[in-house]
């Protein structure tokens, strides 16, 4: 019997699609942390490395830190450009927080973004391009073999 599963996926943020990545703007700086779908997608998260504050970020794609998991190896991309304000040590200290709360306490990284408006533009954002990115990416991973198999039935929700 297939379960359902829900996908969160909050509507206050802009999606990277490739990276998984999301951005949450708070009073002009920016907070990244990782969608629910990239947790799901790389299973249960065991380490996560982030470049310290102060960091200067100089351009789209560049590494921000690492995360190793069972399913993934690799680095964390920025979808924005600007400098490091502060990082999540608590998330250093417990990395399965992305797995159990990637849209609170399993934030990543604060930014000063350098050029918000332009770095935004190309980003998912806004309910009807969410769910779009949701379900295309969800049968895109399905077809891969990525998903795990309790992940048969997946509803997406955005709020």
């Amino acid at each position: 019997m297939a379960k359902a599963r829900l996908m969160r996926l909050p509507e206050d943020r802009y999606y990277a699609a490739g990276e998984h990545l999301w951005v949450k703007v708070e009073g002009g700086r920016a907070r990244l942390g990782m969608d629910e779908l990239g947790c799901w997608a790389a299973g249960s998260i065991a380490h996560v490395e982030l470049h310290h504050p102060g960091k200067r970020l100089a351009r789209v794609g560049a590494a921000f830190g690492t995360l190793e998991a069972n399913k993934f190896v690799g680095a964390l991309r920025t979808p924005l450009r600007g400098t490091i304000q502060e990082v999540n040590r608590d998330l250093l200290k417990n990395p399965r927080l992305l797995n159990t709360d990637p849209y609170g306490e399993g934030w990543l990284a604060v930014l000063e973004p350098s050029h918000l408006t332009e770095d935004l533009a190309p980003l998912v954002h806004g309910r009807a391009a969410i769910i779009h990115y949701a379900r295309e990416k969800t049968a895109e991973y399905r077809r891969r073999g990525i998903l795990p198999e309790e992940a048969d039935d997946i509803q997406v929700v955005v709020r």
